[in-house]
C-alpha cells in the first residue's frame, strides 16, 4: 500500500463514520424539535420528557460527528492538499453555506439545552426548531461538492473561466437528487434509530413515533435513491459502471438490508397497535448499515479517480500532497492511529447510545 491509497482509504472510512453520526443527529434533532413543539402545543408532558431523551442522543451523536468531521478536514490537509485548494476556490459558496449552518447548529444545540425550563416554552421552542432545521445546510453545502466531483459541472466552468461559480454547484444535475435522497435517509436513521432505542425502554409512544417517521421516509428513499442511481448513469458513467460491476456485492448487500429494513418497519409499524415486537430494536442498526453500505459505494467505488469526468477520471495522485512527501512508516502509523479511533469510537458509541442513554435519562422531568 502506497501512501495516497492509504490516504483515500483513511479519507473513506473517516468520511463514513462522520455521515453515521450526522444521519442520527440530524435526523434525531428534528424529532427532537417537533417534540418540544407538541410538547408546548398540547401540554403533554410525556413529549416533553421524549424531547429531553431523544436531545440527550442528539449530544452524543453531535459529538462524535464534529470529531470525525474534524479527522476529514486533516486528511484532506495532509494527503490531498490539491483537492483542499480546488474545492476551496471553486466551491466556496457550497462551503460557506455548510459552515455557516454548523456555526448556528452548535450555539443553538447549548442554548437549547441550558435554557430549557429557563426561558418561555414559545421561545424554547422557537430555538429548538432553528438547531433542526439549520443542521440540513451541512449536507446542502457538502452534498453539493460531492455532486461535483462525480461531474464536474462547476468545476468545469472554472478551469475554463477562471471565474468562481459562485450558486452554480446548485444547478449540478446530479445535486438534488443526492440532496434530497440523504435528506429522506437522515430523517429516516433519526426515526429508526429512536425507535430502537425506545423500546429497550419499553416506552411504545417513542417506538410508534420512530417507526412511524422512519416508515414514511424509507418509502421517500425507493424515489430518491433510484432516481439518483439512474442519473448517475448519465451524468457519471463512470461511478455507475463502478457500482454496477466491481462493487455490485456491496450493492447487493445495501439492497438486500433496505428491503429487510423495509419489511421489519412495515411489520413493527403494524404490530405496535397491540404489542411491543422485538425486531424493532433491530431498525436503527440495520438504517444505520444502509447508510454505511451507500457511502462506500458513493466514495469508494471512485478509486483510482478522485473526480471523475464522463467516462474519464482524474487519479487520487493528481490531488495528492504536493509540498511534501510523507515517509511511509508516519502513514502507517496514522493508518493504525486510525483503526484504533474508529474502535474506541464504536466501543464509546455503543455505550453511551445503547448502555447509557436510556438508564441515566430521568422518567419523569421536576
Amino acid at each position: 500500500m502506497d501512501a495516497v491509497f492509504i490516504g483515500f482509504l483513511g479519507l473513506g472510512l473517516s468520511v463514513t463514520f462522520h455521515v453515521l453520526f450526522t444521519a442520527m443527529t440530524l435526523g434525531v434533532g428534528l424529532i427532537s424539535a417537533w417534540s418540544r413543539h407538541m410538547a408546548y402545543k398540547t401540554g403533554d408532558p410525556w413529549y416533553e420528557v421524549f424531547a429531553r431523551k431523544t436531545f440527550k442522543l442528539l449530544i452524543v451523536s453531535e459529538l462524535f460527528s464534529g470529531v470525525w468531521g474534524t479527522i476529514i478536514t486533516v486528511f484532506l490537509a495532509g494527503f490531498f492538499t490539491a483537492l483542499l485548494t480546488l474545492a476551496t476556490n471553486t466551491l466556496f459558496i457550497p462551503l460557506a453555506i455548510a459552515v455557516a449552518s454548523i456555526m448556528i447548529r452548535i450555539p443553538a444545540i447549548a442554548a437549547s439545552w441550558y435554557t430549557w425550563g429557563k426561558i418561555s416554552p414559545r421561545s424554547h421552542t422557537m430555538l429548538m426548531w432553528i438547531m433542526a432545521l439549520s443542521g440540513f445546510g451541512v449536507p446542502l453545502g457538502f452534498r453539493a461538492i460531492f455532486a461535483e466531483i462525480n461531474y464536474p459541472h462547476a468545476i468545469t466552468y472554472y478551469l475554463q473561466t477562471g471565474n468562481n461559480p459562485g450558486f452554480m454547484p446548485y444547478t449540478n444535475p446530479l445535486f438534488w437528487t443526492l440532496y434530497l435522497h440523504t435528506v429522506a435517509a437522515v430523517i429516516s436513521v433519526g426515526g429508526f434509530v429512536i425507535a430502537s432505542l425506545a423500546i429497550l425502554d419499553r416506552d411504545v409512544r417513542g417506538a410508534q413515533l420512530g417507526v412511524k417517521l422512519g416508515f414514511t421516509l424509507l418509502i421517500a428513499q425507493l424515489a430518491f435513491g433510484p432516481l439518483y442511481w439512474l442519473s448517475l448513469s448519465r451524468y457519471s458513467p463512470l461511478l455507475f459502471n463502478a457500482v454496477n460491476t466491481t462493487y455490485a456485492p456491496i450493492l447487493a448487500v445495501k439492497l438486500v438490508t433496505v428491503a429487510l429494513l423495509a419489511v421489519l418497519g412495515y411489520k413493527a409499524l403494524k404490530s405496535l397497535e397491540t404489542s411491543i415486537p422485538g425486531n424493532v430494536k433491530w431498525l436503527g442498526p440495520l438504517a444505520l448499515l444502509a447508510v454505511a453500505l451507500g457511502e462506500v459505494l458513493n466514495d469508494g467505488s471512485r478509486y483510482p479517480n478522485m473526480v471523475l469526468m464522463d467516462n474519464e477520471g482524474l487519479p487520487v495522485s493528481l490531488f495528492a500532497n504536493f509540498y511534501m512527501d510523507i515517509p511511509l512508516p508516519m502513514v502507517y502509523m496514522i493508518l493504525a492511529f486510525l483503526v484504533l479511533s474508529i474502535v474506541v469510537f464504536t466501543v464509546a458509541a455503543y455505550y453511551a447510545i445503547y448502555r447509557r442513554f436510556i438508564a441515566e435519562v430521568p422518567e419523569e422531568l421536576s
